[in-house]
């Protein structure tokens, strides 16, 4: 059966392979199709989707989106989106002027609370990447206050840590409208992370979306165990909405994930995109004159 990975990051956001090596990893990885999902950005779906061109391989346009409900940070993954669409390149790129002015106010409250990072330290990352807590973590990790990525974003970058700054965010209504409008589909991503400490909330939470619009959630994704998996399948079943899943790749950012299998056990089979196809197809009449407004 032919597998696919629809939720892979690149150096347009906190990956650490340029959108042409992922492409041409997923090659290697004998994957029929690819989804290019970086953060709050498409900057990276142009030149992968060039060098999927070039070698055979199908490219998904996409995006991971930042929402919040329930005081959660959510995230949603478009896929299939008219890169070209203004409206949501322009919300992307005002919500990049926010995360630039986040990552400074994360990084001088470090600081400023006796940590060796300033604001030097971003401005050798360059420009024309979107900078995001993954980034701010190296930096730590390579200061020597944290020995993973994960320890790092928990000591130091969520709500309680002495870096912690609360993103600003689209609403989850107009996340599922810009996605739309561009002509693509939206999933509810990761849904176990909404809100670790319930489960519970996480289901409500992702009801709340499904029921607002989204087209379905993704119920293969690399941390995910067997309860996780059978609980996000009875609610695609039960709302009767797509299945969409992936590894989350980040390359080195995140060790021990590799794109296509996640931590050894993931496989996104290809009908998961074929169904998406059908339902753009569906909607087609709706979606007829907006690729570009």
């Amino acid at each position: 059966m032919k597998t696919v990975d629809l939720h892979a990051h690149t150096t347009a956001s906190d990956g650490s392979y340029t959108p042409a090596e992922l492409i041409r990893y997923a090659g290697e990885k004998g994957l029929a199709a690819v989804a290019v999902t970086d953060h709050d950005t498409m900057a990276g779906v142009e030149e992968a989707v060039a060098e999927g061109a070039r070698l055979g391989i199908e490219v998904i346009p996409g995006v991971e989106l930042s929402t919040r409900v329930d005081e959660c940070d959510v995230h949603m993954i478009s896929l299939f989106l008219n890169c070209k669409n203004k409206a949501i390149i322009h919300r992307l790129e005002e919500m990049a002027d926010c995360r630039r002015e986040r990552n400074l106010k994360m990084v001088d409250k470090l600081h400023d609370a006796g940590f060796r990072i300033d604001r030097a330290d971003l401005e050798r990352m360059g420009t024309g990447k979107v900078i995001a807590r993954g980034h701010i973590a190296q930096i730590l990790i390579a200061r020597g206050y944290a020995s993973d990525l994960k320890e790092a974003l928990r000591r130091y970058l969520s709500k309680g840590g002495p870096g912690y700054v609360q993103k600003e965010v689209l609403p989850p209504e107009e996340c599922i409208r810009l996605a739309h409008e561009a002509g693509g589909l939206i999933f509810v991503a990761h849904l176990h992370q909404i809100d670790p400490a319930s489960p519970e909330h996480c289901v409500q939470v992702c009801r709340k979306l499904l029921e607002a619009g989204a087209d379905g959630l993704e119920t293969l994704y690399c941390e995910f165990d067997d309860e996780w998996r059978a609980v996000t399948e009875s609610l695609a079943q039960e709302y009767r909405c797509l299945r969409s899943g992936g590894s989350d790749f980040h390359g080195t950012m995140k060790k021990g994930l590799d794109l296509g299998v996640g931590y050894g056990d993931l496989s996104v089979p290809y009908p998961f995109v074929e169904a998406m196809k059908e339902e753009r197809s569906r909607k087609e009449g709706f979606w007829a004159g907006r690729g570009t407004e």
